[in-house]
């Protein structure tokens, strides 16, 4: 994908980075209500300015969740 996303043959995974740990916080908290609305909870792995995550094949439309997820950084 050109948006940054790696796609793997069960996975895409995409690394954010953040100016600050404040805007990392955010960034999780909104990626928390996001992931609650759709029902489904990626693999995430964070620090204090960046945040892995991981999208499995069980999730049937991965890439519509990939953008929900890139728009949360837009804000």
């Amino acid at each position: 994908m050109s948006n940054g996303w790696e796609t793997g043959q069960s996975s895409m995974t995409r690394r954010y980075e953040f100016a600050s740990y404040g805007e990392t916080r955010t960034f999780l908290d909104r990626l928390a209500e996001y992931s609650k609305e759709q029902g489904y909870y990626p693999d995430l792995n964070f620090g204090k300015t960046h945040v892995n995550v991981s999208i499995t094949s069980e999730n049937p439309d991965r890439g519509a969740f990939a953008a929900g997820v890139d728009a949360l950084v837009q804000g």
